[in-house]
C-alpha cells in the first residue's frame, strides 16, 4: 500500500530554504534551479502575501535571514561598516530601521529590499 505524503506550507518553506542554502554553498548550480522554477508562478505567489506576514517587523526578517545564512551580528556589522552595538540596537528595536538602512541590510544579506521590509 502506497501512502501519499502530506505536503504542508512549512515543509515547502523548509525545502526552499534548504535549496537556497545548497545554491549558496554551490552544491547546486543556480541556473539549474532557475530553469526549474516557473517565474510566472513565483510572481503570482508574491501578489498574495498573507496579512499576517505583512505584520512581520524588518528586524525579525533580518534576524531570520541571519540565522538562515549563519551570519553573526559581528559579521553583519562588519559587512555594514557599523558597530556591533548599533546592529544590536537596530535588531532590538531601539533604533528605527529606515528605508535607507533596509537597503543596506538587503545588500549585506544579498536579498531584495522586499525581503527586509516585506513588500
Amino acid at each position: 500500500m502506497h501512502t501519499k505524503k502530506r505536503i504542508t506550507a512549512l515543509k515547502v518553506g523548509q525545502e526552499l530554504i534548504e535549496l537556497g542554502l545548497k545554491v549558496q554553498r554551490k552544491e547546486v548550480p543556480l541556473d539549474i534551479v532557475i530553469n526549474e522554477i516557473n517565474p510566472d508562478f513565483l510572481g503570482s505567489v508574491s501578489k498574495h502575501i498573507p496579512e499576517w506576514e505583512k505584520d512581520i517587523e524588518p528586524y525579525d526578517r533580518i534576524l531570520a535571514l541571519m540565522e538562515i545564512q549563519g551570519i553573526s551580528k559581528s559579521e553583519l556589522a562588519r559587512r555594514l561598516g557599523i558597530s556591533r552595538q548599533y546592529v544590536t540596537d537596530l535588531l532590538n528595536g531601539k533604533k528605527p530601521i529606515t528605508l535607507k538602512s533596509a537597503k543596506k541590510f538587503a545588500h549585506a544579506l544579498e536579498v531584495p529590499v522586499s525581503g527586509i521590509i516585506g513588500m
